[in-house]
């Protein structure tokens, strides 16, 4: 991902051209925790409710390295290059389809804005883990997601995508103003794997970062399923749940990409979890162990040089 994402090309509305910061939360939006909760770039509010036409507006206010952006994700879900002489914007934009793009543009300017506060924790003179290979992790792991969807047909890649980016975009929120108790406190002891991470910060903090993902998703108007999987997306009881078969799909899917790409920092707490709910996942995607391995064999030759996909 790059620095200069969709929140840096939008307007900045009347409220926060001062300087002072934006409401914490738009009308009806719960804050879990207390958090305040960053609020949707003007122009993505406005656009919810117009036609595909309006997208060109968009494509104004965007800067080159966000329509890189853009392209990158419609590649990574196989919509290929651009064709003919259409752009890649425009190309994208094809691809995605009207209403998922806008979606898709929301979902990167809310993870642009959790990089900038990840970047503020840092300028605070606060002691944070490896920021960058923290979103780098997060947008390997949604095309890792987006593939898996693909393979499998349960709901569209661009969801998957989407879902994977904004699972743990809560967490740099959460370090930013979580400082007594320390948030960064509770992910040392999470990380250790003895309990579920959700649990240890419901334990220290009231809310947790799927459900503080989850209201985010909820307030910018993203996809009513997509924010509901984020909420729930480690509560492996969704897995054998009756009902919202895209979430449970989403939730099973996440769980087979965390297990495919497990951080060294947390790979005893994934282990606990793909040892809780793996074969649940399995299960709920109608896949076998042996489905699992060939699905990791045909990731590992896509991402050698020369692989194909």
């Amino acid at each position: 991902m790059t620095e200069t994402l969709l929140c840096n090309a939008l307007p900045v509305p009347a409220e926060a051209a001062d300087g002072a910061a934006p409401p914490s939360q738009g009308p009806g939006l719960p804050a879990p925790g207390g958090l305040a909760l960053p609020q949707p770039p003007l122009l993505l509010t406005q656009l919810r409710g117009e036609p595909a036409a309006a997208l060109s507006r968009l494509a104004a206010c965007l800067d080159a390295p966000s329509c890189a952006t853009l392209m990158q994700c419609s590649v990574a879900l196989g919509l290929g290059p651009p064709g003919g002489r259409r752009s890649t914007f425009e190309a994208a934009i094809d691809g995605f389809g009207a209403h998922r793009a806008v979606d898709l543009f929301g979902v990167l300017a809310l993870v642009g804005q959790m990089r900038a506060l990840a970047q503020q924790r840092d300028g605070a003179g606060g002691p944070c883990a490896s920021w960058a290979g923290f979103w780098e992790h997060g947008l390997h792991r949604a095309r890792v997601l987006a593939w898996l969807a693909r393979r499998h047909g349960g709901v569209p890649a661009d969801l998957a995508l989407a879902f994977g980016l904004l699972c743990d975009s809560a967490v740099a929120l959460m370090m930013l103003e979580l400082q007594a108790p320390s948030y960064r406190v509770t992910l040392a002891e999470a990380n250790l794997g003895h309990r579920p991470v959700t649990e240890v910060e419901r334990g220290r903090h009231g809310t947790d970062h799927a459900e503080v993902a989850c209201a985010i998703a909820r307030g910018w108007g993203l996809d009513a399923e997509l924010a509901a999987a984020v909420g729930r997306h480690h509560d492996d009881r969704v897995l054998s749940a009756p009902g919202q078969p895209q979430v449970r799909t989403l939730v099973a899917l996440g769980l087979v990409a965390d297990r495919m790409t497990v951080r060294p920092a947390a790979r005893h707490r994934q282990h606990v979890e793909w040892q809780r709910g793996g074969a649940l996942a399995l299960h709920a995607l109608g896949l076998s162990l042996q489905d699992y391995d060939d699905w990791l064999d045909e990731i590992g030759v896509q991402a050698t040089p020369g692989g194909r996909g």
